[in-house]
C-alpha cells in the first residue's frame, strides 16, 4: 500500500520526531518460505548426527567416521545455510520511519510507502526463522506483503511507539525480548567461531595425536623420523578431522538448550532474560572447553 511520496511528508521540525533508519530484511512471503525450509533441513541433520553422537558415546562405539559425517553436514547444513545466506543478501533493505509512517527501500532501489493510518498492528513472527521479525498487520485485514528480518526489533519498535503508542506494544512481547538479549549476547563474529570450531580442537587433538605417537612411533616426531613430513601431517589431520567435527556436535547440541533456556526465560521472568541468556552463555562455554578437556582426561585415565 502507497502513501503521497516522502517528499510531500512533513519534515522534521522541533515539533516532530526526527527520523529512524534501520538495517534490516524485507521478505517477500516465497522467499522466506524456501528460506524457512531450507532452516528446517539444517536443524534436522544436525539433530540427526547428534542423536548418532549420543548413541556412539553411550554404547562406547566409534560408528560416526568423518567422510559421512562431513559429507552429512554439507549436504544436510552447509548448501541449505548457504542458500539461506544468499536469499538474505538479496532481502537487504533499508526501513524510513517518520510521523507518517515507514518507508521500506529495497535492495533494487524500489519504495514500499505504507502510512501509519493503514497499519493496525505490528507483531513477532511466531517462529522465529531465518531469523527474528515483526509482521505489519493492515487494517484492510491482511498483512504486508514483505516480513521485516530484524533480530534485534525492539529499537524499531520504540521508534513506531514514539510516533504511534499503540504500534510499540509488540515491545514487550517475549519473542523480541529473546531476540533482543541474543542479539547483545550471542557471539557470532567470524574469530569466534574460528576460535571455537577451528583452533581449540587442536588441544585435544594434540594430546590423542601425541599418545599416538610415542605408543606406535616411541616419541613426539617418531613418524616424522619414519616416514616424513607428509605422513607425519596426514595422520594428525586424520585425528584432527574427528575431532573437529565431534566439537562441532557438542555446541550443536548445546545449542538448542540455551535458546531454550532464554525463550523460558523471557516468557516466564522478563525482567531476568537478559541475566539468564547470560549464564546460559557463560555454562555452554564452560561446558564445551573444560568439559571437552576434562572428557579428554578422562579417556586417558579411565
Amino acid at each position: 500500500m502507497s502513501s503521497p511520496s516522502a517528499a510531500a511528508r512533513p519534515s522534521d521540525s522541533p515539533l516532530t520526531v526526527p527520523r529512524d533508519t534501520f538495517s534490516l530484511h524485507a521478505w517477500p512471503a516465497a522467499r522466506r518460505g524456501i528460506a524457512l525450509a531450507a532452516c528446517l533441513v539444517a536443524l534436522a541433520d544436525l539433530a540427526f548426527f547428534v542423536g548418532w553422537l549420543l548413541v556412539d558415546i553411550l554404547e562406547g562405539a566409534q560408528r560416526l567416521t568423518p567422510a559421512p559425517l562431513a559429507a552429512g553436514l554439507a549436504v544436510g547444513c552447509v548448501l541449505p545455510l548457504a542458500l539461506v545466506a544468499g536469499l538474505r543478501r538479496a532481502s537487504r533493505a533499508t526501513l524510513e520511519v517518520d510521523d507518517a509512517g515507514l518507508t521500506l527501500v529495497l535492495r533494487d532501489g524500489a519504495r514500499v510507502e505504507v502510512p501509519f493510518d493503514a497499519v493496525e498492528a505490528v507483531r513477532p513472527w511466531r517462529l522465529p526463522l531465518p531469523r527474528p521479525g515483526l509482521a505489519l498487520r493492515l487494517k484492510s485485514g491482511r498483512a504486508l506483503d514483505l516480513g521485516l528480518e530484524a533480530e534485534d526489533a525492539l529499537p524499531v519498535l520504540e521508534a513506531l511507539e514514539r510516533r504511534q503508542p499503540a504500534l510499540g506494544a509488540a515491545a514487550r512481547h517475549p519473542l523480541v525480548r529473546y531476540g533482543h538479549a541474543r542479539h547483545a549476547l550471542w557471539r557470532k563474529r567470524w574469530y569466534h567461531l574460528g576460535f571455537k570450531f577451528v583452533l581449540f580442537p587442536l588441544l585435544p587433538t594434540s594430546i590423542f595425536f601425541r599418545a599416538h605417537q610415542y605408543i606406535s612411533f616411541g616419541g613426539a616426531f617418531g613418524e616424522y623420523q619414519a616416514a616424513g613430513l607428509g605422513a607425519y601431517l596426514r595422520t594428525f589431520g586424520r585425528y584432527y578431522a574427528p575431532v573437529a567435527m565431534c566439537l562441532l556436535l557438542v555446541a550443536c547440541f548445546w545449542r538448542p538448550l540455551t535458546e531454550g533456556a532464554s525463550l523460558l526465560a523471557a516468557w516466564l521472568w522478563p525482567s531476568r532474560a537478559r541475566g539468564v541468556r547470560r549464564g546460559a552463555e557463560w555454562l555452554g562455554r564452560l561446558v564445551y572447553y573444560a568439559g571437552i578437556l576434562a572428557f579428554t582426561a578422562w579417556r586417558f585415565l579411565a
